[in-house]
């Protein structure tokens, strides 16, 4: 009887099979890459959509959405402080407060931590009411707070110091003293981006969200000059002391793409990222009559193509 020999893989075929499953995987490597990429994007918006959503519960209840002027730039009455305070950190103490348990009211967006209030005394802490109680009870305090209006365990709040480490936080406090042993940690919301920091703690932290308000009285932006701030319906002003800090790399000294040593093309350059192109007649940005909300992206790097805002920017490139 004869005996049939099964037939075994040669080496070459097994080369050749080895081949294709590396090619594959090749092909397979990349497109996984960028759909972690878009999820991520995904992901970034939906945070967005959150703020969007508290930001409008915000203006029901005090008529308006948070300002966003830097305080160094356009100082508050009554504001003393050397310390910057920029539109970054108003959107966080608008949406959360100051101690991360909801907005007071009363606040003068200071950086001081401190309001300027028609009574006596006419500086108060609103958010230390235990340091204040000549003022406000503690209870009173409480019962006149609005919201939290996002939700703490997704809005990523942190304080600037956890961000970045303490020496290279510029012109911004780590921490302000006030009251009767009190203290006011200036806070940012963070992207979803979230990477290994030098900070306090040491945490992993996103990058902070750039919050602009709209001055819908202008109809234009920079109908002008190149760095003119007179008519602007968004001013860069508004987060430049926090851009000026660069990136929170641990080191304080790379800058922001976006930023220049020459002070127009950081205007100019604002105003491609947010300029709806498809208005050709006026410089118009997205969403003149309301706010701008942008995300550093993946790289953290405010001022390049992976940026994300809170609009569906046109893709020309």
């Amino acid at each position: 009887m004869k005996r049939t020999r099964k037939k075994a893989f040669t080496i070459v075929e097994l080369l050749t099979v080895m081949g294709v499953i590396a090619v594959l995987i090749g092909l397979m490597v990349p497109a996984l890459a960028l759909v972690k990429d878009y999820s991520k994007r995904i992901q970034q918006k939906a945070q967005f959509h959150g703020i969007d959503m508290g930001l409008q519960m915000y203006k029901t209840e005090m008529g308006s959405y948070p300002e966003s002027s830097e305080n160094l730039i356009a100082p508050k009455a009554g504001d003393t402080s050397t310390d910057a305070y920029c539109g970054a950190n108003k959107l966080a103490e608008a949406m959360v407060g100051l101690d991360l348990i909801g907005f007071h009211p009363s606040s003068s967006f200071r950086g001081d931590g401190m309001s300027t209030i028609a009574t006596s005394p006419p500086d108060v802490v609103v958010y230390n009411a235990e340091a204040d109680t000549v003022w406000q009870t503690a209870v009173e305090n409480m019962d006149a707070r609005k919201g939290p209006f996002v939700d703490l365990e997704k809005v990523n709040a942190f304080r600037m110091d956890e961000v970045y480490d303490a020496a290279n936080l510029g012109s911004f406090a780590s921490s302000t003293s006030v009251g009767n042993g009190g203290s006011m940690y200036p806070l940012v919301l963070c992207d979803v981006y979230a990477q290994k920091r030098s900070g306090l703690g040491a945490k992993k932290t996103g990058t902070p969200i750039l919050y602009f308000r709209a001055h819908t009285n202008y109809k234009f932006q920079d109908s002008t000059d190149a760095q003119g701030t007179d008519d602007d319906i968004y001013n860069l002003n508004d987060n430049l002391e926090y851009l000026d800090l660069g990136l929170p790399d641990g080191t304080g000294l790379s800058g922001f793409t976006m930023m220049d040593t020459t002070v127009q093309n950081e205007f100019l350059n604002f105003e491609d990222m947010i300029l709806n192109k498809n208005v050709t007649t006026i410089n118009r940005p997205y969403r003149a009559d309301s706010y701008i909300l942008i995300s550093a992206g993946k790289d953290g790097d405010f001022g390049t193509a992976d940026d994300v805002f809170n609009f569906d920017k046109e893709i020309t490139e």
